[in-house]
């Protein structure tokens, strides 16, 4: 792995990382906020939160997870809107610029969440880190910026590592820091307002200051001069939706499909281990870790021997079945044993579909369109990501964890035999 190549798998960690650093602290968190009283922000979204207590029959006890799955959504929606926009840009501006922005602009994100003492800056932080996050498509082109097509691939599978590994990994940064006491700093800077687990802000915005310096110092344009001076001036509105590449788009729904099931049982598993296993903060956060190594061993190691032996198509089946009987197992959990088969067969299924799904994407398009296309690939899991909280937080409130498991099975079963018709692109148009 060169320089290059790591720097752009540390920005889509960094990604990943701050949608799920929160997770292990978010229900906390929340309760701490709730107990405020003055702040608008706050008040539009507990009045919204009550709203949908009136219209379903959930548990009244469960609010906090509720609450939860709306400020959740906010993160990913952004990412959706910003990472077409951030694709596109790169395509005109070069890749490097757009993501010394963005990381900076992450950097600022978890700057304010350390000192967000009130929830409408708590929210300005989501804001702010979720549209920068939009960057993973420029961090997806120009990775296949240096990679030929028979090493587009192996390409795709380091960044399908960076996306999953970010989003395990954040959170036992999240839960483990949370522990942390940094009540010296309050001490030393007594006019200043942190927030409720400074640590783990102090943590991410750390992180997020070694990416920004890595791409600065490490990371070289990968986009040609000459392909810039070629562009056409930049759209305003978003091309998710205008694609002429019909390849693209098919795939792009595709993979919004996949992560909205997914990404409903990663956001909804966390309430379902506090309320029904009894798991601790910090016992959630090894959960994740477990769920990460699988992905990382099997997109690090399996997938990368297969590219290139065994068309994408056959991965993205193998994945969707893997999945199927993850989410099968999964809806008779009762005790830690079974849910942790249940996780191996669910995390070996995403680690085959992620970089599986983003190799077909990046063959079919042109060298010139790697960015537009990849963004707009990148933003449907980002929409998926967004709604999938908040849908399946409403479920699991309404209905129970089983039902929201079970919708989790039913949407990747229809997954699976859309996928089946498939058939591998034939030729490459770059």
């Amino acid at each position: 792995m060169n320089k290059t190549s790591f720097v752009l798998f540390f920005t889509v960690f960094i990604d990943m990382m701050g949608f799920s650093v929160i997770f292990p602290i978010f229900p906390e968190t929340l309760k701490i906020f709730l107990t405020q009283s003055g702040d608008p922000v706050l008040d539009r979204f507990a009045d919204l939160t009550r709203i949908l207590l009136e219209v379903s029959s959930g548990d009244r006890s469960l609010f906090v997870a509720l609450f939860g799955g709306i400020v959740a959504s906010l993160y990913s929606i952004l990412q959706f809107i910003f990472a077409p926009i951030w694709g596109k840009v790169s395509d005109h501006l070069g890749r490097k610029s757009v993501l010394v922005l963005t990381s900076f602009g992450s950097f600022l994100g978890y700057t304010i969440w350390l000192f967000s003492g009130s929830f409408s800056f708590f929210v300005l932080s989501r804001v702010i880190t979720g549209a920068m996050g939009g960057n993973i498509s420029v961090a997806s082109a120009a990775m296949a910026d240096i990679t030929n097509e028979k090493d587009r691939a192996k390409g795709m599978g380091m960044i399908g590592a960076g996306v999953g590994l970010g989003f395990i990994a954040g959170p036992p940064i999240g839960g483990l820091f949370a522990k942390i006491n940094l009540d010296f700093l309050k001490l030393m800077f007594p006019d200043l307002t942190f927030t409720v687990f400074p640590a783990s802000a102090l943590a991410a915005t750390i992180i997020a200051l070694i990416n920004l310096l890595m791409i600065l110092f490490w990371f070289r344009e990968t986009f040609d001069q000459k392909d810039l001076l070629e562009r056409k001036k930049i759209h305003p509105i978003l091309g998710v939706f205008t694609s002429k590449n019909k390849e693209v788009v098919l795939y792009s729904i595709f993979y919004f499909v996949f992560v909205f099931a997914f990404s409903g049982f990663e956001f909804s598993i966390n309430f379902y281990l506090s309320q029904f296993l009894n798991y601790e903060p910090t016992e959630i956060g090894f959960t994740f870790v477990y769920i990460g190594m699988i992905i990382v061993l099997i997109q690090g190691g399996v997938f990368r021997r297969l590219s290139g032996k065994v068309d994408e198509i056959k991965l993205i089946r193998f994945g969707t079945f893997f999945l199927l009987v993850g989410f099968f197992i999964l809806y008779f959990v009762s005790n830690s044993y079974q849910l942790f088969i249940s996780l191996t067969f669910l995390a070996s299924g995403s680690a085959l579909l992620h970089p599986s799904l983003s190799t077909l994407v990046s063959l079919v398009s042109g060298k010139e369109e790697q960015g537009t296309n990849l963004g707009m690939f990148r933003s449907f899991a980002s929409l998926g990501r967004g709604m999938a909280p908040f849908v399946f937080c409403l479920i699991y409130f309404s209905k129970g964890p089983a039902v929201s498991f079970l919708t989790s099975g039913l949407v990747s079963f229809l997954f699976l035999l859309f996928i089946w018709k498939l058939k591998q692109p034939k030729t490459n148009r770059i």
